[in-house]
Formats: C-alpha cells, structure tokens, sequence
C-alpha cells in the first residue's frame, strides 16, 4: 500500500483531472447544438424546434454546472494536486463560459424573428461552425495533456501540437467574425437587427475565445 501522501498522489486519485473531460461533454454537446439553433432562426421564427433546442442547451449548461461543483467541491488540497490549483480552477471557469456563451447567443436570437439576406446568413454559419471546431480540437487537446500529466504518456511535442491547433482555429473564428460584422454593417437591415446579429457573432467569438484560453492554461500545466 501507497504511504498517506503519494496515495493522493497516485494516478487513481487524480479523479479531478479527469472530471475536466465528464465537464467537457455537455459543453461540447452544447456548442454543437448552436448551428441548429441558428437554422431554426434565421429560416423561420423562433417556433418550437428552436425552443426545443434552447430548452436543451439550458438542460447542459445545468449538467456542466453540477459537474465542476462536483469537481471543485471534491479537490484534494493544493499541496497534493499534480498541477497548479489556480490553474486547475482557472480552467473550469473558462471551459464553463464555453456554454455560458452558447446560451447568451441563442438569447440574441430568440428576441424576435430575424429575417438575414442569403450571404449574411451563411456568414453567420460560417462563424458558428469555425467556433465549434475550435470546442471540438479543445477535447484532443485536453485528453492528451490527462494522459501527459498523469501517465507519463505521450509525447510532449504532440501534446503543444494539439495546443497550437486549437489558438489557430480561433484565428479562423477572429476573421470570421470580422467579416461578419463588417457584412452586418454593409447590409440594408435595419440598425436593431444588424445589432442583434453583431451581439449573436460576439458570444459565438466568446466561445471560442474561452476554448482558446482553455488550451493556454493546459500549456501551462504541462509546464509546470
């Protein structure tokens, strides 16, 4: 048997490590369930389906809090933890706002409905969909730093490389909201509904900014 202080220590005991990827789960399902949101949005009112979507959207955002209270509530103290307690608690504030950006978004487009010219609305596709890929690399990203810190697995060139993929695919996000909002501004819709939209593209760009930021501080952790 382990002595007392390498049992919290050993890797079964890490169970907050791994608890960032149960956490991941519904934030990711989360930000998946935007594009269709936006569909039901901009090709028709917000009718039921859309609600149906929100009303699930907010169901995850439940989920995922429960998890990181559990997670936050279970934390051994900070001289046993294999990385940094701010960090490890700096990145679950953040993985939250993933899904807590989801749900200001989807917000901006219940108010009414939005109707948005052809190539305005596949900009607004655009930006959601580059901003789920970057949630999407998030998960390859974290998984790879787990194994890394904990199993020694892995190697640590592949693990920044994961990293690097996610800030780069924010870069994508970052241009696309530029162009939309630049579209929004150039377009003949009436000022509260470019308003909307421009408010709907900054919490798509929150989204993938707190994944970006996510992928920082799991660079920082595997410095530490």
């Amino acid at each position: 048997m382990l002595p007392p202080a390498l049992h919290f220590l050993s890797p079964r005991r890490q169970t907050y490590l791994t608890g960032l990827l149960e956490h991941y789960r519904p934030v990711a399902w989360g930000m998946s369930l935007l594009s269709e949101a936006l569909k039901h949005a901009i090709t028709k009112r917000p009718d039921k389906g859309f609600r149906v979507l929100t009303g699930e959207i907010d169901n995850l955002e439940a989920e995922a809090d429960k998890v990181k209270r559990h997670i936050r509530n279970h934390l051994p103290v900070a001289w046993f933890m294999v990385v940094d307690k701010t960090l490890f608690l700096d990145y679950t504030r953040r993985q939250d706002n993933i899904l807590d950006a989801v749900q200001e978004a989807t917000t901006w487009l219940a108010l009414s409905s939005l109707e948005v010219p052809g190539p305005l609305a596949e900009a607004m596709m655009t930006s959601v969909a580059e901003a789920a890929e970057t949630v999407a690399l998030l998960h390859a990203a974290l998984s790879a730093t787990i194994e890394g810190i904990l199993h020694k697995r892995g190697d640590r060139g592949a693990i920044k490389a994961h990293i690097q993929t996610v800030r780069q695919q924010h870069l994508k996000v970052v241009k696309a909201k530029r162009g939309l909002i630049a579209a929004a501004y150039a377009s003949d819709m009436e000022f509260g509904a470019v308003y909307r939209i421009i408010r709907f593209v900054e919490y798509v760009f929150r989204a993938s900014h707190n994944a970006e930021s996510c992928a920082d501080i799991l660079r920082a952790m595997l410095a530490r």
